[in-house]
């Protein structure tokens, strides 16, 4: 059974807008690709109803809790990791459709950071 989160989350566009068929780490000093069928770890919060991705993590920079330095309180905040899939997506840059744009797919929630625990300590998680 997919709960809310999975649901609103699945098929979310994550490709780069400048090729939507691959996305990026945010936390490498080059350049690492990640393309169809990779493992993606995304920070993601939730502003005005919506979702809305934080930063792309690569399997070498996954973190097995949401980070204090990214957490902030007030704000609904998900760690998932999930399996790059080129269903496509309207690219939000221009709404064009890219019909292998990598989406979101076989979401795993690893950690939640909600609205009343922004920056919390690790041992209190």
């Amino acid at each position: 059974m997919v709960d809310p989160l999975q649901r609103e989350l699945i098929g979310q566009f994550v490709g780069s807008d400048f090729d939507p068929c691959t996305a990026t780490c945010s936390f490498h000093d080059g350049t690492c690709t990640l393309e169809a069928g990779d493992t993606l770890q995304l920070e993601v919060e939730r502003v005005d109803e919506e979702w809305i991705p934080l930063f792309h993590r690569c399997a070498s920079h996954a973190v097995p809790i949401f980070p204090d330095a990214h957490s902030v309180h007030g704000v609904d905040q998900v760690l998932i990791d999930t399996t790059l899939t080129p269903t496509g997506a309207h690219i939000p840059e221009t709404n064009e459709y890219a019909p292998e744009a990598l989406t979101l797919a076989d979401i795993t929630i690893v950690d939640i950071s909600s609205t009343t625990e922004g920056r919390r300590p690790a041992d209190q998680r």
